[in-house]
């Protein structure tokens, strides 16, 4: 397997707009849950479902941000593979 050489940076900088974006989702279900809670006196239930969909949410994100990367990772090894084949 050929190894590849990341930019730190950039790849820092992808780790923290992931993360900064899935505590954003879930944030906002949890706080948006807890005030309509308040608002609706409700309990915890919406608290609850708004926590699920900003996980349920942050989930996708995820699932989306690796299926990119795999994406791009497969389109390199063939690029890679068609180098090699041509300097052979």
């Amino acid at each position: 397997m050929v190894q590849k050489k990341q930019n730190w940076a950039k790849s820092l900088t992808m780790a923290v707009n992931l993360a900064t974006s899935v505590f954003a989702v879930i944030g906002i279900g949890l706080f948006g849950g807890k005030w309509l809670d308040a608002k609706f006196d409700t309990g915890s239930l919406l608290t609850i479902i708004g926590f699920g969909l900003g996980a349920a949410t942050a989930g996708k994100m995820l699932w989306q941000h690796l299926m990119k990367q795999d994406q791009k990772e497969s389109s390199l090894d063939r690029e890679n593979k068609d180098k090699d084949n041509n300097s052979n």
